[in-house]
């Protein structure tokens, strides 16, 4: 196999042609305009390749990833200006993989402004393969990416939400994708409305496809910095639909290029019709197939639950929510005088596998606003992303101050979920318009005494400033425990922008183990359950549950921490010893 590149200067319109752009460095095929991602490379293993590549660039570079694979990750091929290169290589182990370039000394996570440009995906496939897949390859526009002042313009295939591809399919239709990260970022790739396989991950060189049984389900995934994975799903709902990263300042119009406009003090219709998104976010149509059965409907009663989101009149956090179930006994009254500490975070709305329910989402603040059910296989109507989900003629609307939405689901399965707002404002995930949505099987009650939920957020707590916000509270109470209790530990990331948080749990100074029992809410197969070491990160999005077991009277620390953070959290539990 021939081929021949070129890293030339070209013009990058991160949104519509003839709007704002970027000077960059690009990869090209010869004679052939760049590209961004750089052209795809996909070859058939064992295929011989003959590479030329011509440096059109005014600065020397250096070229990593065209060898066979696995191979060395510090291979690279250096270009003087005006110099071309051959290299020749036999295509290594199917997988999927990427080549990128620099034009100085950096490594892919130091690169900035043009250089962060020259990437491009790199798929070998097995002998007598036929492609079926679809490539999505992240890129990362920016300088001085961690500092207060950084700027970033974030884009898949180098198109930015609303200007990039948009990806149609049909109800029952198996759905194969690659995504690879040549950013100088990590993010947390979430799909709404409809779980996922894991079928197989790789750090750039080496690729590792997962057998049947350690396939992974997923609604949220980490990819790291020079990562890629694959992954599988099959849609058996019609509606819009998600893809998308996590993390707020990714799925947010990228402030270089439309500056941030302050909230009216006072809502009016035409201010906003629906939650403006931007960066790395994929919009997916699913149109019923011709063989589709209609979705079902419930003939049964639905349980009614009421979540209020209100305004906080001790503005610390900015909102509070309550959930009110008419079925339950009344809340017991505050004693006169007690004063509540501030808790940015809503209470758990329980639900029961197989049970249909509608929520009534009821807005008595100023603003608009609008909640996602995440990790929820509900119609896409209810998703709650405002003017995107739903129908071309029934898109989910924005719930505007003083309204309501009834968002009806019906679970298929127990686990561990969030709900959060899905608004383009984000003083409301700052201020704990978020909580816990945790589904039992029927008959099952949810019981503090073996089962404990710990959510992980960001709030501005005063004076301090942002603070990483364990259960809604940046010093929370010690966890009272009971040794020789299996305890459930349902764990959630809803933080800001937190895709590689670390959450270890030590006793005596030392990882304990643990058992992981599932994660997204998707129980983890029996081939996958194991004791392993406490000690894992979790991304944004991202929930696990966990068993732990104390043997004996003692104080094990839940740790928490990200690289962005000065210190970690920690919350202690207490176990004492069973009467």
């Amino acid at each position: 196999m021939e081929l021949r590149l070129e890293l030339r200067e070209g013009v990058w319109y991160p949104e519509d042609e003839g709007g704002a752009h970027r000077d960059i460095y690009a990869f090209a095929e010869q004679g052939q305009a760049p590209q961004s991602s750089g052209p795809l490379i996909r070859i058939l293993q064992g295929t011989q390749i003959h590479a030329s590549i011509r440096n059109a660039l005014p600065t020397a570079a250096k070229v990593y990833g065209l060898h066979r694979h696995p191979g060395d990750a510090k291979d690279s091929v250096s270009i003087a200006p005006g110099e071309s290169r051959d290299v020749q290589f036999v295509a290594g182990e199917p997988g999927t993989y990427m080549y990128w370039a620099a034009t100085s000394d950096h490594s892919l996570d130091t690169r900035e402004l043009a250089e962060t440009m020259l990437s491009g995906a790199f798929v070998v496939d097995p002998p007598g393969a036929t492609p079926n897949d679809r490539i999505f390859v992240l890129s990362l526009w920016g300088k001085d990416f961690f500092a207060a002042d950084g700027v970033e313009i974030a884009s898949i295939n180098g198109k930015a939400w609303p200007f990039d591809e948009r990806v149609i399919y049909k109800t029952g239709e198996t759905i194969h994708w690659r995504v690879i990260n040549p950013t100088v970022s990590s993010h947390a790739m979430h799909l709404h409305g409809f779980f996922f396989n894991v079928d197989g991950v790789g750090d750039g060189e080496h690729y590792e496809r997962y057998s049947e049984d350690q396939r992974r389900k997923a609604v949220t995934e980490f990819i790291d910095v020079g990562h890629v994975f694959d992954m599988t799903w099959t849609p058996d709902r019609a509606g819009n639909w998600l893809f998308h990263c996590h993390m707020v300042v990714h799925m947010s119009p990228p402030e270089c290029l439309h500056p941030p406009v302050p909230e009216p003090a006072v809502y009016s219709p035409e201010h906003e019709h629906g939650s403006p998104m931007g960066s790395l976010v994929i919009g997916i149509t699913v149109l019923p197939n011709s063989n589709s059965a209609a979705a079902p409907v419930a003939t049964n009663a639905a349980r009614k639950l009421q979540l209020v989101i209100s305004e906080n009149p001790a503005k610390i956090p900015l909102y509070r929510l309550e959930v009110k179930d008419p079925s339950a006994p009344p809340p017991a009254t505050p004693a006169p005088g007690a004063t509540a500490s501030p808790v940015w975070l809503g209470p758990p709305i329980i639900l029961t596998r197989g049970e249909t329910t509608d929520i009534e989402v009821t807005n008595q603040t100023t603003q608009p606003t609008t909640i996602h059910w995440h990790g929820m296989e509900i119609e896409s109507y209810y998703d709650g992303v405002a003017g995107w989900t739903g129908t071309n003629d029934k898109l989910s609307p924005a719930i505007p101050p003083g309204s309501s939405f009834i968002a009806r689901m019906t679970p298929p399965r127990a686990g561990t979920f969030i709900y959060h707002t899905h608004w383009h404002d984000p003083a409301q995930i700052l201020n704990g318009v978020y909580g816990p949505l945790i589904v039992l099987e029927p008959g099952q009650k949810y019981f503090p005494e073996h089962d404990r939920t710990i959510v992980f957020s960001i709030g501005k707590y005063d004076p301090f400033g942002y603070l990483l916000l364990i259960n809604g509270n940046p010093q929370p109470d010690p966890l009272q425990l009971h040794a020789g209790t299996r305890y459930r530990l349902r764990l959630i990331n809803i933080t800001d922008n937190f895709a590689d948080m670390r959450v270890r749990l030590t006793s005596d100074g030392a990882p304990v183990q643990w058992k992981v029992i599932a994660k997204d809410g998707a129980d983890l197969p029996p081939a996958q359950l194991k004791s392993s070491t406490a000690d894992m990160f979790l991304t944004v999005g991202e929930t696990y549950d966990v068993e732990y077991q104390a043997a004996s009277a003692s104080v094990a620390t839940l740790e928490v921490w990200e690289a962005s953070l000065p210190t970690s959290m920690v919350l202690p539990l207490k176990f004492t010893a069973s009467k």
